[in-house]
């Protein structure tokens, strides 16, 4: 990792230097809505109209932005050559010839199947924040690297793959954004397959639903099963776990670990469909069964940002007013990171319940004073943990994809520093390993290769997969974690789990 979160200046000064930064963000209102309002979706995709443009700072800017898109030529096809191995057999039909593209699928010829990859280009958020962020090299080259690897070993489904690249301004994010950013790639790339990295919009998804194009979501973006059923069969994400099974393992752990003993519990919920189902059906419950008592539950409605930062305000007055001293969140990724911010203008310093969706590395670097007996899972250690609790590369799946960068010229030395170049590895390798099976190429003939590959497959970037028929979320281990004030960082503290027990 390109940088150290202990080389800060002292305590109080830190402190007074966030807070001052805060002060300015709440006038900016830079992304706030872009990150928490995503928990809201819960909407039908055939009923999904387009977004009309908002009146909050951040939606203004998105709506004077032409999108932040720029879409590079395709990748050339690369010659085989002898130092490859074996190409893969073209997959066919049962008549034996090509497989065939299902109707009203784009992006796909008898020679050719189009990708389009989203490279979510944060650098002048993490500057307005005054967050450092690892140095990920570059990843149009990383994604080049690994067309030109999986195309010598015969592409996906009998066909080269050709790469359409998006780089894509987080700053500018907001529905009239990433409206564009749907636009161009269902309309003007006419891509199969859309490989998304930090789209947070509720209307991006049902967008290229409705555009028949099929989607690998990488996004720490809160979806549960009844949003997958939504979306199907054009939503995958295939690496991450469904947030219900997010927010029940991360019960689970908490309960065994005893995090909850002896501890006043208060609730903060993005007030949404999705976060009142996922906590009624998978939290609540597994609390109850353990015992375990809410002293104030709490809603934060992420509408505007006055709504937002009233809502904050008044939950940690009810936490004080119950003597709440440890505090989860449901439904919004980066609301623990806010409401820490909220906390230290009120003085006020739970313990946190934390996964890979409540920013755990990012809190620990701005935060490290707030994060005294934070637990949690991990599901995605190149965004939640340092090398020194989990070594890089781990597993041969990692080595697979480092040497694919190195072969062309990119070493890494540091999972941060490879982390989405992992992400965009993994959905090429898992595209390979499907292609024996599909019989069509088309959303739901992708879904049923996936399907077929059970518990075989074995990612690069996350802890493990399992692909069950139905399901299209498929993230099923994770870690347990949690902050060491020695090292000032978030520590593995157990072996991995399942999320299905």
């Amino acid at each position: 990792m390109t940088r150290n979160p202990h080389d800060q200046e002292g305590s109080v000064t830190a402190t007074a230097d966030r807070r001052s930064r805060f002060a300015l963000l709440r006038q900016a209102g830079l992304v706030l809505f872009a990150v928490l309002v995503a928990a809201a979706c819960s909407q039908a995709a055939d009923e999904a109209e387009p977004a009309a443009p908002a009146t909050t700072p951040a939606a203004t800017a998105a709506a004077t932005a032409t999108g932040g898109a720029a879409v590079e030529p395709a990748a050339p096809a690369a010659e085989p050559d002898d130092n490859q191995p074996d190409e893969l057999p073209a997959a066919t039909d049962d008549s034996g010839g090509l497989v065939p593209a299902g109707p009203d699928t784009p992006g796909v010829t008898d020679d050719t199947i189009t990708m389009s990859f989203i490279i979510t280009d944060t650098s002048q958020v993490a500057a307005a924040f005054g967050w450092e962020t690892p140095d990920e090299g570059d990843r149009e080259a990383q994604v080049a690297a690994l067309v030109e690897h999986f195309n010598a070993q015969g592409g996906i489904a009998g066909r080269q793959i050709e790469a359409k690249i998006t780089v894509f301004n987080a700053i500018t994010d907001g529905p009239v954004a990433e409206e564009a950013l749907c636009n161009a790639i269902t309309q003007d790339d006419r891509a199969f397959a859309v490989v998304m990295t930090g789209q947070l919009q509720e209307n991006a998804r049902p967008c290229y639903h409705n555009a028949n194009t099929l989607m690998f979501d990488a996004t720490l973006y809160p979806v549960d099963n009844a949003g997958f059923d939504e979306l199907a069969p054009y939503y995958w994400s295939p690496l991450l776990p469904s947030y219900d099974d997010l927010v029940s393992g991360l019960a689970d752990a908490l309960i065994a670990d005893g995090w909850f003993d002896g501890a006043t519990l208060g609730i903060i919920a993005i007030d949404s469909e999705l976060s009142q189902r996922v906590y009624d059906q998978q939290f609540a419950p597994r609390l109850a069964a353990a015992g375990v008592e809410v002293a104030s539950y709490n809603t934060i409605d992420p509408t505007d940002g006055t709504s937002f930062n009233n809502d904050q305000l008044q939950a940690i007055i009810k936490f004080k007013e119950a003597g709440v001293d440890k505090v989860v969140a449901i439904g919004g990724s980066r609301l623990v990171s806010w409401f820490i911010e909220t906390s230290i203008t009120q003085n006020f310093a739970p313990a946190y319940a934390v996964t890979s969706y409540d920013a755990p590395e990012f809190n620990v670097f701005n935060f490290p004073e707030m994060m005294p007996g934070a637990s949690g899972i991990s599901v995605l250690p190149g965004y939640d943990i340092e090398d020194s609790q989990y070594a890089f590369p781990a597993t041969d799946a990692e080595q697979e994809c480092a040497d694919i960068f190195a072969d062309a010229g990119q070493e890494f030395t540091e999972r941060a520093n490879i982390r989405t170049g992992l992400i965009f590895c993994d959905v090429f390798r898992l595209l390979a390993a499907a292609s024996p099976h599909i019989a069509e190429v088309s959303a739901q003939g992708v879904s049923e290769g996936v399907w077929r590959l059970g518990d075989s497959f074995q990612p690069a970037s996350v802890y493990g997969v399992e692909f069950t028929e139905g399901s299209y979320a498929g993230g099923d281990k994770f870690r347990t974690f949690r902050f060491d004030p020695e090292c000032e960082c978030m520590a593995l503290t157990g072996d991995l789990a399942d999320f299905d027990g």
